[in-house]
């Protein structure tokens, strides 16, 4: 199983990507995980192209759901373990979120918060509430509850 984490959009602050890069470095001895940023440009074209039977595709909306960390981890497991799906893939929209033709075409909708936040944060926090997700799914202390 392969996760992906696609942000659309450079990175603006430095700190973030250093902290992200951070979280990425950790998920790697548990499974291939990737992070790609997307250049705001055509991104229609190559985000239809996430859309396969294999692939598993969650996007980042404030209008989504908001998962706890148990949840997300229960949901990665069972992601896992489905031999439906080569790979999961998490997508991160720019400053004007992403086209509701996408969005209505994808398996989930994910918020991670009320409030709008910008997509360098959500990168962040994608990025380490999976981390987060893993070490509940291997027992190990990260998480507190």
């Amino acid at each position: 199983m392969k996760i992906e984490i696609i942000k659309i959009g450079k990175c603006r602050h430095p700190g973030i990507t250093e902290i992200t890069h951070e979280y990425l470095k950790r998920l790697k001895p548990y499974l291939g995980v990737e992070s790609t940023l997307w250049k705001e440009g055509d991104v229609e074209t190559r985000l239809s192209r996430l859309l396969d039977k294999e692939t598993l595709v969650v996007a980042l909306d404030e209008r989504g759901k908001q998962w706890s960390s148990i949840t997300l981890s229960k949901h990665l497991n069972n992601w896992i373990d489905s031999p439906s799906y080569k790979k999961v893939v998490f997508v991160i929209g720019g400053p004007y979120g992403l086209p509701e033709q996408f969005r209505s075409k994808t398996n989930h909708i994910w918020s991670l918060s009320d409030c709008t936040l910008p997509s360098d944060f959500s990168w962040l926090l994608v990025c380490e509430q999976i981390y987060r997700a893993f070490t509940i799914i291997k027992g190990m202390a990260y998480h507190h509850e």
